[in-house]
C-alpha cells in the first residue's frame, strides 16, 4: 500500500512542477485542480489538529495533572468560546473584532516583548568577546546599533556599509542554501527517497 501513495506523491509533486514551468492546458487544468484540492486537506487538516489540541487537552484536564491542568483547561475554555462565537455570529463581526483587538492584539504584543528580552539574553552570551570571530560580531553589531542613534550620526555611513556589504552578503549566502536544501527535500520527495505521507 506505500507504494500507492508514494506513486501519488510523485505524480503530484511532477505534474505541479511541470506546470509551474510549461504552459499546457492539460497540465493548467490539472495544476489548478491539486490547487484547489490542497486548499481543501489543509482545511480538513486544520479541523483535525483542533481536534487533536482539544482531546490531549481534555485528557489532561481529566487525568487532573498538577502541572498542567489549569493551562489546559484554559486552552479549552478560550477554544470553545471563540469558535462558539466565530460560529454564531460569523467571522466579519463585532464579537470576532473586539476579542481579535482586545484579546489577540495584547496578547502578540506581550509575546513580543518577552522575545524581544530573550534575543537581549542570548545577544548578551552570543557576542561575548571570546575569540577574533566574536569580537568582529560585536564591532559590528555596536556599529549598527550605535548608528542608529541620531547623537552619533557620524557612524550612519559605517552603520550603512555593514548592513549593505557583509551582512547583505551574508544574508544571500544563507538564502542560497536555504533553496539548495530546499530543492534537495524536493527532490528526494518527488523520487520517493523520503516518504513522510506514508508514515
Amino acid at each position: 500500500m506505500r507504494w500507492l501513495a508514494t506513486s501519488v506523491a510523485i505524480a503530484v509533486g511532477l505534474i505541479t512542477l511541470l506546470d509551474y514551468f510549461f504552459d499546457v492546458p492539460i497540465l493548467d487544468a490539472l495544476g489548478v485542480a491539486f490547487r484547489q484540492w490542497t486548499i481543501i486537506l489543509t482545511a480538513f487538516a486544520l479541523l483535525l489538529g483542533v481536534i487533536n489540541l482539544l482531546q490531549v487537552h481534555l485528557r489532561r484536564i481529566i487525568r487532573r495533572d498538577e502541572a498542567s491542568a489549569g493551562y489546559s483547561l484554559i486552552v479549552v475554555v478560550t477554544a470553545t468560546l471563540v469558535a462558539s462565537a466565530g460560529l454564531w455570529f460569523g467571522l466579519p463581526s463585532e464579537p470576532m473584532t473586539w476579542v481579535f483587538e482586545n484579546l489577540y492584539v495584547p496578547l502578540q504584543g506581550a509575546f513580543f516583548a518577552l522575545v524581544a528580552f530573550f534575543l537581549a539574553t542570548a545577544a548578551y552570551r552570543a557576542l561575548r568577546a571570546r575569540n577574533l570571530e566574536t569580537t568582529w560580531m560585536l564591532i559590528a553589531a555596536l556599529v549598527v546599533l550605535l548608528g542608529q542613534t541620531p547623537l552619533l550620526g557620524v557612524l550612519t555611513d559605517a552603520r550603512e556599509w555593514v548592513l549593505n556589504v557583509p551582512s547583505t552578503a551574508g544574508v544571500r549566502g544563507i538564502l542560497i542554501g536555504v533553496a539548495l536544501g530546499t530543492l534537495a527535500t524536493a527532490l528526494r520527495l518527488l523520487i520517493g527517497m523520503d516518504r513522510p505521507y506514508s508514515e
